[in-house]
């Protein structure tokens, strides 16, 4: 049984990736506007069914400080959850708390599932199955550690020859 594919994101501004199970491409678009003012950065995954676009199905945040001022500051108990520290940034992801207000019925003032049912399955399974597994997969690049080159000189090191000198045989 072949193993299901996985889509890659891998974002060039921070050099993270992350893998996405492949049915997640016909549901999902990707908006990098920002709305934490305290964030450096923010990606978010939307939800998409039927051409229109709803509420975020997660979002990865970006905040410009070390672990420990992330704890200092109260983020560890805040709806963030951590993902890891990365060049000097933290990393975080924000899943919604409940669906999105589209699918209220007016009149009932309650979710239409008659109506959007299958979408908010779909959500439902994305957000609370689908984003912790998926969030593990976070990766970031290796730090690449360059070292200066530097001539080794030394009197035990030979130069190779190419061609063999042969002597001569005295007759």
């Amino acid at each position: 049984m072949a193993r299901p594919t996985k889509l890659i994101y891998k974002n060039d501004k921070y050099g993270f990736i992350l893998r996405f199970p492949s049915w997640w491409r016909r549901y999902c678009v990707i908006s990098k506007r920002r709305k934490d003012p305290d964030s450096e950065y923010e990606l978010h995954f939307r939800f998409k069914y039927k051409g229109k676009i709803y509420d975020d199905i997660f979002a990865i945040l970006v905040y410009r400080m070390s672990k420990e001022e992330w704890v200092r500051r109260g983020y560890k108990d805040s709806p963030l959850t951590y993902l890891g520290a990365y060049d000097g940034r933290v990393f975080a992801a924000l899943t919604p708390e409940e669906l999105p207000y589209a699918f209220v019925d007016p009149k009932t003032g309650d979710y239409d599932y008659r109506k959007y049912g299958t979408a908010i399955g779909l959500l439902k399974r994305m957000v609370n199955r689908d984003v912790p597994a998926l969030v593990k997969t976070i990766s970031f690049p290796r730090k690449q550690m360059t070292l200066e080159s530097m001539p080794l000189r030394s009197r035990q090191i030979c130069g190779c020859r190419l061609t063999r000198r042969t002597r001569k045989r005295k007759t």
